[in-house]
């Protein structure tokens, strides 16, 4: 939703653009993909700059984050 000239996203609209994008991109879940990027295993982060930005939306509580360590 468009408010303010703000974009506003629930987090069900995050999750969903986070796990389509890192499926297409990297051939896997976005929750693999957040936990190789938290360990420094995600080869090129460059390529889905826009989706770990967009996981640092959620609360550092988020399921996305279970044991992504």
């Amino acid at each position: 939703m468009e408010r303010n000239g703000l974009l506003e996203f629930t987090r069900e609209e995050i999750i969903q653009r986070i796990e389509k994008g890192a499926q297409h991109r990297l051939r896997m879940s976005a929750r693999d993909m957040v936990r190789n990027y938290r360990a420094g295993r995600l080869e090129d982060s460059g390529a889905v700059a826009d989706l770990i930005a967009l996981a640092n939306l959620l609360p550092d509580n988020d399921p996305l984050f279970a044991n992504a360590a």
